[in-house]
């Protein structure tokens, strides 16, 4: 008899560990961090970046010049210490299309692009050619870029009206004025 009851209270132990243990992978993620509301420069809506962002306890921005002022500008978004998006303002040659931008990255694969000449997007990032009224550099076009290298695959939705209103303020940006 006193077997069983160890067995039983054994039993019901274990099934509260159990209990205790799993009502916390149910539990949603929440983003602590201010989502920025620039990305290095360049002014952006809160409201349209945050759906691009994974959840997690720290924001930390990152500007890139690879090229040392030859072309392009990296603006990283990382969050608690991995980065989760990039947005990148790239000249190229005048003639370049979107697509042919988009395949330079490694987020985004051709079979999953969609879109034209001047914007291609997927879930995972986007390219559009930004309308400069007096580019800082004629014979060339700027393109707007934003990335996400990170584990978030958010919808192709969020990732459109993002890039559309990233281009828009890069657009209003001094990379588009003499």
């Amino acid at each position: 008899m006193t077997s069983e009851r160890t067995v039983k209270g054994s039993t019901v132990a274990l099934i509260l560990c159990a209990a205790a243990l799993f009502s916390g992978c149910g539990a949603e993620e929440k983003r602590e961090y201010a989502v920025p509301d620039s990305l290095c420069g360049v002014k952006v809506s809160q409201r349209l970046l945050a759906p691009l962002l994974p959840p997690g306890k720290s924001v930390k921005l990152e500007r890139k010049d690879p090229l040392l002022d030859h072309g392009s500008i990296h603006c990283e978004v990382i969050v608690d210490g991995k980065t989760v998006f990039i947005a990148t303002q790239s000249w190229r040659e005048r003639g370049k299309s979107a697509m042919s931008m988009a395949m330079l990255e490694p987020e985004m694969e051709p079979e999953m692009l969609n879109g034209g000449w001047h914007f291609q997007y997927s879930e995972k990032g986007a390219a559009m050619r930004v309308d400069c009224r007096a580019p800082k550099k004629p014979g060339e076009d700027l393109f707007a870029i934003p990335r996400i290298p990170g584990p978030q695959t958010p919808d192709v939705a969020d990732v459109k009206a993002f890039t559309k209103h990233y281009a828009k303020r890069v657009a209003a940006s001094p990379l588009c004025s003499r």
